[in-house]
């Protein structure tokens, strides 16, 4: 996992979450530049995600609950956006907004927590 995106995924993702919480404060469903902006977000996730389950079958050192745990997240965190996408754009009112901004705090928690159990079992 590269830390360094790490972080820049999660901070991206929180102000992809602000943007959509603003749009749903003025009564905006979600536009296609929200979907613009949740894609590079959903590469970006996969991307790292792929990264880390590279460097789990390299380095390896990890015990099998961490890398489990680690796996597990890394599912988390390419699975949150696209469900949230789907469930905001089965609603086209301001409401699909709230969910794409809740969506995007998850992914920003998971890409934290992700990288908290990466950290503390490094080898």
């Amino acid at each position: 996992m590269i830390i360094p995106v790490a972080w820049v995924l999660g901070v991206a993702a929180l102000a992809w979450a602000l943007w959509c919480a603003v749009s749903a404060a003025v009564d905006q469903a979600p536009t296609y530049r929200h979907r613009l902006g949740l894609l590079v977000l959903e590469v970006v996730a996969v991307l790292q995600a792929l990264v880390a389950v590279v460097l789990l079958v390299v380095q390896g050192g990890r015990g099998a609950g961490a890398v489990a745990e680690i796996v597990g997240y890394l599912i988390a965190v390419v699975i949150a956006l696209p469900i949230g996408a789907a469930l905001a754009y089965g609603e086209r009112s301001r409401y699909g907004s709230v969910v794409l901004a809740i969506a995007g705090v998850t992914l920003a928690v998971l890409v934290l927590r992700t990288t908290q159990v990466w950290e503390v079992t490094r080898v």
